[in-house]
Formats: C-alpha cells, structure tokens, sequence
C-alpha cells in the first residue's frame, strides 16, 4: 500500500493521508493534467530541497551541541548543565531522525512520481530549467552592458551640450 496526501493548494489545507493501492494511484495520477502534475513535481522537488537544507542544518546543530556539551563536561561538572545540554541533544537528535525521515519519504516520492511522469520529462523539465535559467544569466550581463552604454551616451550628450 502506498500512502498518499492530498492537499487543497487553494485554500491551503492538507488532508489526512489515504492508502491507495499502486494502481489506484496511477488512476489517480492519470486524472491529473500534465501541467499540474509537473507543477506538483517541482514543488514537491523545491520541498526536498528545503528539507535536505533543513536536515544540514540539524545536523549542524546536533554536532555544535555535541561539540558544546563535550567542553562543558571538560570544563565543569555541575550536573544541572550536563543534564540540561542532554535534553537538548537529545531533542536536536529527535529533530535530525524526523528530517531524515521526512527526507527519506519525499525521495521515495519523488521516485515514484519520476517513474508515474516519466524519468525522461522531468529530466527534460531539468534541462530547459539549466537551459532558461543561462538565459536569464545572459540577457542579465547583456542589460547591465546596455546600461553602461546608455551612462556613456548621456555623459557625451550632457559635455556636448554643455560645449555648445
């Protein structure tokens, strides 16, 4: 059985998982337009990475408390502290194992969203992304050269008249 949510974008609310078996989500899936089934792709692509960033950061965190309770049982003893800093280790430890579940979940869906898609689309849908986004990079360089033309141009305009 797979588990799959379902969300009302418009009005924002989530609800409640239901179990569909594979081929009732393929059913489900092919009611979709291609348009928002790409659209939920790439959403649910950005939410990956904001969880692998979140993840990275817990982790970062688990590791300076770590670091930070490792000094404090170097430098002092006093039990209240060590105590207080393993709570919150343990709670930071909590937080990383749920954002590496969470992490693990959204890879198994993304998966089977690339395979329901089709792996070649979304690789595609990745090429025209790198394609657009050097684009916009050239046309960005290009705007910048066109303003300092159009600065030159004024200056020259603005000493001629003041020649005249």
């Amino acid at each position: 059985m797979i588990r799959v949510g379902a969300q009302n974008t418009e009005q924002g609310e989530v609800i409640d998982p239901l179990p569909m078996s594979r081929d009732e989500l393929v059913a489900h899936l092919s009611g979709i337009s291609h348009q928002r089934l790409v659209a939920e792709v790439m959403a649910m692509w950005d939410e990956l990475g904001e969880m692998e960033r979140e993840l990275a950061m817990a982790r970062q965190r688990s590791r300076a408390l770590d670091f930070e309770l490792n000094g404090l049982r170097t430098k002092r003893g006093r039990r209240g502290d060590y105590a207080e800093l393993e709570e919150r280790f343990r709670v930071a430890e909590a937080r990383r194992a749920q954002l590496e579940t969470m992490l693990s979940n959204e890879r198994l869906r993304r998966k089977e969203a690339e395979d329901l898609a089709g792996s070649t689309r979304v690789d595609e849908l990745r090429t025209e992304n790198s394609r657009l986004l050097k684009q916009e990079e050239e046309q960005l360089l290009l705007i910048l050269d066109m303003e300092v033309k159009i600065d030159r141009l004024v200056a020259a305009l603005k000493e001629m008249q003041n020649n005249v």
